[in-house]
C-alpha cells in the first residue's frame, strides 16, 4: 500500500520534525513517484535516507518505520529513473548505497542490465548484489582490489563495513581494521554505529581486554540510545563470559567503569550475570562485589532481589556469619524461584550446615582422634601386606613394653 501525498507529508512531519520534513519535501520524497531530472535524483534521495538513518542511530524508532516506507518508494522510483541519470557518478554510487542500506536487489539487477552501464566500477555493483544474496566469497573476490579509503566516504564506509563481515571469524584482526575504516569514513551515522558494535564483538573474540573496554565506552557514549543497542548489550554480555573478568578482583575493577556507562536496569542485569559466573567458578571475592553492585540497584520483593540474597549468603560462609546467613536465607521467598535457583539455594544450605557441624565420617573410617580405640577389627584381612603385618607386630611389642614400664612405675 502506498501513502498519498498529504498522509505521507504528515507522517514525515510527525516523525522527524518540520526541518527534516521540509528537506524531504524539497527533494520530492513526499510527492508521487514520478521522477524527472528536475525534481528528484537518486543521490538526493540517498541523502534523505541517511538523515533518517542518523535518527535511527540516536534511537528514533519512528524513523525506523519511515525508513522502510522510504526504501520501498525508492525501489519503485529507481526502476523508473531515466537511464541517462545513471551516468551521473553520484547517482550510480547512490544505487550501491541504496542496496546496502536495505533496498531491493531487483533494482541492482535492473541497473546491471542497462546500456550504457552506470558511471561506476561494475565490481562495486556486482559485489553489493553478491553481499545481500549471501555470496560472501564472490563479494570478497570482487572487492579484493578496491580500497574503501579511495572511494567517496559515503560509499567507502559501506564498502568497508560489508567487506569486514566475512573476516570477523576467520581473520578478526583484518576485520577490526576494516571496521575502523568504516567508523572513520562515516562518523555519527548508522554505519559507524554498526561498525562499533561489531568492533566490540571482535575485540572480545581476540581477548583484547583494553580495546574491548575502550570500544564499549565509546559505543555507549555515542549510541546508547540506538535502535540496535539491544544487540550491543547482548554481545557485550557474551563477551564478559569469555574475557575472564570474574577471575580476579583486579580484572573486575577494570570492568567497573564500563558498567557505569549502562543504564541502571542493564547494569543490574550485568552485575547479576557476573555474580553468578563468579560464584559458580568459586571466585567469592568477585562474586561478593558483583552481588553488592546488583543489590544496590535491585528492587525488594522481585525475583532478582531474592536470588541476590542467596548469592550474598554464598559469598560469606564464615563461622561468624552463620546466624546472619541463616536469617537471610530464611527470608528468601521460595515461591518465586526457578528450579535452577532452588538448586543453588540447596547447595548453599549444604555448605552452611557443613560449617556448623563437623562432618560425620563413614563407617570404619577415623574421623575423630578418639575413635581408634573403639573401632572393630576389619572382617577381612587379605588386604594386609607383609610389611603391614611386621609393623603391627612391632606396634604390639611397643605397646606391651610401655604397659610393663607403666606397671613398674606404679609399684
Amino acid at each position: 500500500m502506498r501513502l498519498g501525498p498529504q498522509i505521507k507529508s504528515a507522517l514525515l512531519a510527525a516523525v522527524l520534525g518540520v526541518g527534516l520534513c521540509n528537506a524531504l519535501l524539497s527533494s520530492g520524497l513526499a510527492a508521487e513517484p514520478a521522477v524527472t531530472a528536475k525534481k528528484t535524483q537518486p543521490f538526493e534521495m540517498i541523502r534523505s535516507l541517511q538523515t533518517l538513518q542518523e535518527q535511527i542511530a540516536q534511537g528514533n524508532s519512528h524513523a525506523m518505520k519511515a525508513q522502510r516506507t522510504l526504501l520501498a518508494d525508492m525501489d519503485d522510483m529507481f526502476l523508473k529513473v531515466p537511464a541517462d541519470l545513471w551516468q551521473e557518478p553520484r547517482n550510480a554510487r547512490a544505487a550501491v548505497v541504496h542496496l546496502l542500506s536495505g533496498g531491493h536487489p531487483r533494482v541492482m539487477r535492473h541497473l546491471l542490465a542497462l546500456e550504457p552501464f552506470p558511471a561506476i566500477d561494475r565490481r562495486l555493483m556486482e559485489a553489493s548484489l553478491a553481499y545481500v544474496e549471501g555470496r560472501e566469497e564472490d563479494m570478497l573476490e570482487l572487492l579484493k582490489d578496491i580500497d574503501p579509503l579511495e572511494l567517496p566516504p559515503s560509499l567507502g564506509g559501506h564498502v568497508a563495513l560489508v567487506k569486514a563481515a566475512p573476516y570477523i571469524r576467520s581473520e578478526p584482526a583484518k576485520a577490526m581494521e576494516l571496521l575502523q575504516v568504516a567508523s572513520l569514513l562515516m562518523p555519527g551515522t548508522l554505519v559507524e554505529e554498526a561498525a562499533l558494535r561489531r568492533e566490540v564483538f571482535v575485540a572480545g573474540m581476540m581477548a583484547d581486554v583494553d580495546r574491548f573496554r575502550v570500544l564499549s565506552i565509546r559505543y555507549l557514549r555515542r549510541f546508547r540510545s540506538s535502535v540496535y543497542a539491544g544487540d550491543f548489550r547482548r554481545r557485550f554480555a557474551l563477551a564478559l563470559d569469555t574475557l575472564g573478568f570474574v577471575k580476579s578482583e583486579d580484572k573486575f575493577a577494570l570492568l567497573d567503569p564500563v558498567l557505569h556507562e549502562f543504564d541502571a536496569d542493564s547494569r543490574r542485569g550485568l552485575y547479576l550475570r557476573l555474580a553468578r559466573s563468579a560464584l559458580l567458578a568459586g571466585h567469592l571475592k568477585v562474586a561478593r562485589k558483583a552481588t553488592g553492585g546488583a543489590l544496590s540497584l535491585a528492587v525488594a520483593g522481585t525475583k532478582e532481589h531474592e536470588i541476590l540474597k542467596i548469592y550474598l549468603a554464598a559469598t560469606r560462609l564464615d563461622p561468624e556469619m552463620i546466624t546472619a546467613n541463616r536469617d537471610l536465607l530464611w527470608s528468601v521467598d521460595l515461591r518465586i524461584l526457578s528450579d535452577e535457583d532452588r538448586a543453588v539455594l540447596d547447595g548453599v544450605y549444604v555448605v552452611l550446615n557443613s560449617v556448623r557441624h563437623f562432618p560425620e565420617p563413614p563407617e570404619n573410617v577415623i574421623g575423630e582422634f578418639n575413635v581408634a580405640s573403639t573401632m572393630a577389627d576389619p572382617a577381612q584381612r587379605d588386604w594386609i601386606t607383609a610389611d603391614m603385618e611386621l609393623a603391627e607386630v612391632l606396634l604390639n611389642r611397643s605397646e606391651q613394653t610401655l604397659r610393663s614400664m607403666g606397671d613398674k612405675d606404679e609399684r
